[in-house]
């Protein structure tokens, strides 16, 4: 009796279990995804790009966070230090392309300087903080730009936008 019982109870199991259940079928096959209708167009605006008293103003606050990083004295990673410098040279050379030509080589002192101490970093593979010069220098062009060419000093240096 229970062979017999059991032997029912194992079709009726497997009749249910291969017949399946239509609405779970139905929810996992996939459906055809409709094909957009609706193409929407936008009409471009013309780009109007910032006045260059802005942009130096920018720079020189991007240029300044960067240059902070690099000065940390508690972080001594080099791959950090490469990319902090890198940073603060791509400011510096965006704050030079924005003033008059007098201003600019007066800048561009600054500017080798980082240059050189990059150059010694990735020949000797080491942190500005493992090198005392490499040290005094990036703090002697933090101390420079910002003394001599924060936008109170060089507004009136600022080329105008043509």
């Amino acid at each position: 009796m229970t062979k017999k019982f059991l032997l029912i109870w194992c079709v009726v199991l497997m009749v249910i279990v291969l017949a399946g259940c239509g609405d779970i079928m139905k929810k996992f096959v996939r459906k055809k995804d409709p094909g957009k209708e609706d193409y929407s167009f936008y009409q471009v605006e013309d780009y109007k790009p910032r006045p260059a008293p802005e942009r130096y103003v920018k720079n020189y606050i991007l240029w300044h966070n960067w240059h902070a990083e690099l000065e940390r004295t508690d972080d001594t990673n080099y791959t950090r230090d490469v990319f902090n410098l890198n940073e603060s040279l791509k400011y510096l050379t965006a704050m030079r392309d924005l003033l008059d030509e007098e201003e600019a080589k007066k800048l561009d002192v600054q500017i080798n300087d980082m240059q050189a101490v990059m150059e010694r970093m990735k020949n000797r593979m080491e942190c500005v903080k493992d090198n005392t010069n490499n040290r005094r220098i990036v703090a002697r062009v933090g101390r420079v730009v910002q003394d001599e060419f924060s936008y109170k000093r060089m507004r009136k240096y600022i080329k105008t936008d043509e």
